[in-house]
Order: structure tokens, then sequence, then C-alpha cells
């Protein structure tokens, strides 16, 4: 098989077991199926996978064949794995991928966590890494991350734009009432629910219901914005768990 420009002697066997993919592509009848002189026969008629890098790949073969490198997967490894697992339909390798993000999730920034919720699917993060996010400053974050998590236009489309004015600063009574004044049109917010808003705020019940609401808030999020794929199990793992 050959990656970018480096060949691999591999068994169609053992990454059938680990990919639907590549369960498919060595499947009976398929074109892959090695014949006289079609690909996988030799060195030269390779099956090539434009697809793939090779760190990409050789990360894959570290699951297929259970033979980790010494320190294990890097932050960057473990991106790849989740870019695999979407491509050729590995749920070992998602599996590998989030549970080492489980393991270091301490390491990461909670903006980082998201982002790969966001990107990869993962809802089993979101809730805690938003939860840790709410004591980050917006300008704490790297632009870039930022962006692909929308919190620029969330932020400044929303009413923070009146409230944090750098050009006019001002301590948390003042900006109540500045909001007060800006009215329930700046948000579209219902009359009645912006009189509610305005007494729990002054009479300072809101900073008692910081948790409940922040917890609420990630929950609804979390179902509202990820759609986890479901079961990418190969035959042969699904064979394994039927015998279990």
């Amino acid at each position: 098989m050959q990656v970018e420009n480096a060949l691999f002697k591999v068994h169609a066997t053992q990454l059938s077991c680990s990919s639907i993919a590549f369960e498919e592509m060595f499947s009976v009848g398929s074109q892959f199926q090695p014949m006289e002189g079609l690909e996988g026969l030799s060195d030269d008629y390779p099956i090539v996978i434009p697809e793939l890098s090779m760190n990409m790949f050789e990360l894959f073969l570290s699951i297929a064949y259970s033979s980790w490198k010494p320190k294990g997967p890097t932050h960057d490894d473990v991106v790849n794995l989740l870019q695999f697992s979407n491509k050729f339909m590995s749920q070992k390798a998602c599996d590998v991928a989030i549970n080492h993000i489980q393991e270091h999730r301490f390491q990461h920034k909670p903006y980082e966590l998201l982002a790969l919720c966001l990107e990869f699917s993962i809802q089993k993060f979101f809730v805690p890494a938003f939860r840790c996010l709410i004591e980050f400053r917006i300008r704490d974050i790297p632009g870039p991350v930022r962006k692909r998590l929308g919190f620029e236009q969330l932020w400044w489309n929303s009413m923070a734009c009146f409230l944090l004015d750098g050009r006019n600063p001002q301590d948390f009574h003042d900006a109540v009432e500045r909001f007060q004044e800006l009215g329930s049109e700046i948000g579209r917010v219902n009359p009645e629910c912006w009189k509610t808003l305005l007494q729990t705020v002054k009479k300072g019940a809101a900073f008692h219901l910081a948790f409940d609401i922040i917890e609420e808030t990630a929950q609804q999020l979390s179902a509202a914005l990820i759609t986890e794929p479901g079961s990418m199990l190969t035959r042969a793992e699904l064979d394994t768990l039927g015998h279990q």
C-alpha cells in the first residue's frame, strides 16, 4: 500500500478489522480485491491512498496492530486520529483519541476542547469545557479559535458591545443602569422577561443562580450543536462483541 511516497506492507485483514472503509475496500468483489496484475500484489502495483498523510496512516497502524510508540500520541496525533476516524470510519481510532483527550484533559485549554467537540461532534467534553470557559476573558482566547467557535459574532452582536465599552468603562451599578436605559429592544426580549431579568440582577440573586444557568446553558448548547455519529464498528468488531 502506498501513502504519499512510502510503501507499506500490511495485512488487509488487520486493516479491515479497524476501519469500515478498509473493510469495504478489501471485501469480496471490491475493485481493490487483489487480482493478477492489479493493485496490491507487488511493490510495482501498490494500492495508492491519496487522501491519507503518512503520519495519519502510521497512527492508524499503531491502533490496528496495537503497537504504540513509548510516549503515546501527541495532541496533533489525536487530531489526526479523529480526522482519520471521520474519513475512514474507524471506531477504534475515535475511541483511542477520545480516551487520550480524557486522560490529558487538564492539559488543554477549555476553548481547545470546545473546538474539538464542535469539529468532530464529541459531546463528552463539551459541558465541563464550557463551565471552565466562563472564567476566560474573550481577549484571552486566540483569534482563530474565537472565529471557529463563533464567539466574536455572538458576543459583539448581542449586548456586550453596550456594556463593555472600552472608551467608557463602568462599574456594575452603572452598567446595569445603562442596560436598563437601552431597553428590551437591544436583545429583542419580551418586556415582562426584561423586567424580571432586571429585578433579578439588581437584587444580586443572579449570582446565586450562576452555576445552574451555566450548567443548563452548556447542556442545551451541547444538545443543539453536536450530533454524535452512530457506531462505526466493523463486522469483525461486531462479531467480537457478539461473542462476549
